[in-house]
């Protein structure tokens, strides 16, 4: 995923450390993301592996390692949550991380088929609240006393965008000039278009497909029957000869049904009693 200012890229072998670095509790990304969250590279890696996170790498234009962003899924089918960091102090205020995120955002709508995307910003990340003013996240609620800083605790600010307002970002306008990336199609629409026109094509010709009986309203048509094993055939009884059931009599009277045999129960101890295991009490 390549922008203007940087690329993502998946984390290879030597990643997970910086990405781990970034990260610790009391690195200067985590004291304003207020995250404390203590995880080494082998955690970080084996989250990602299970698929409860996934991190991408944040590549400056010269090809430096500067920081990650992440998501993952959150609440109903559709939605997720994302999160970044840059590195280094020095690189803040550069663009990279809004950047980042924005290409992160469009690959969650435009490719995973994301619905709804949530940022969580600590309440006292004035550059992060006021570059999250400047784009169409909407706030959605206030987590009190979320954070902890300095001796004492801060609110948090949970962001949400929708599907729909994420797609009207993409048109660049004097109010939003964030979120108007919008990262390139995998294939081309002129290359779906030729795709479907093949496929026309090869329908027009009259070329069998496994739609033609349901076209030409044949009947379905038979499939082999199963191999019988040698022998078979003499030792089972005669198939019986299909007749179509004779008229069901009229209902005249409902009677009781017979007495059971046995009362109810029995089966489970005679099957422990031959070594089998009882049915388990409760629900499986």
């Amino acid at each position: 995923m390549q922008g203007r200012l940087v690329t993502l890229e998946w984390p290879g072998d030597d990643d997970w450390a910086a990405i781990a670095s970034w990260l610790r509790p009391g690195s200067p990304a985590a004291v304003l993301s207020g995250d404390w969250e203590l995880l080494g590279a082998a955690e970080v890696e084996q989250a990602n592996r299970s698929g409860r996170v996934h991190h991408l790498v944040i590549r400056s234009k010269d090809g430096e390692r500067i920081g990650t962003v992440s998501y993952q899924r959150s609440g109903r089918i559709g939605g997720f949550t994302v999160g970044g960091a840059i590195g280094s102090p020095e690189l803040w205020r550069r663009g990279y991380g809004a950047e980042a995120v924005v290409l992160l955002v469009d690959y969650l709508f435009h490719q995973l088929d994301a619905h709804r995307v949530q940022v969580t910003t600590a309440g006292y990340n004035k550059g992060v609240i006021r570059l999250m003013t400047k784009t169409p996240f909407v706030v959605e609620g206030i987590l009190r006393d979320h954070c902890y800083l300095d001796g004492r605790y801060h609110d948090a600010i949970v962001w949400g965008l929708l599907r729909d307002e994420h797609y009207a970002s993409l048109k660049p306008s004097e109010d939003n000039r964030v979120l108007a990336v919008g990262l390139a199609d995998f294939l081309s629409d002129d290359d779906k278009t030729q795709a479907r026109a093949v496929l026309a094509e090869h329908l027009a010709s009259g070329r069998r497909t496994a739609l033609d009986a349901y076209l030409d309203g044949a009947a379905e048509p038979a499939r082999p029957a199963a191999p019988v094993a040698a022998g078979a055939a003499e030792a089972g009884p005669p198939a019986a000869e299909f007749t179509e059931p004779a008229e069901p009599a009229e209902l005249t009277e409902l009677t009781e049904p017979a007495e059971l045999t046995a009362p109810i129960g029995t089966a489970a101890p005679r099957a422990a009693e031959a070594g089998a295991p009882a049915p388990a009490g409760g629900v499986a």
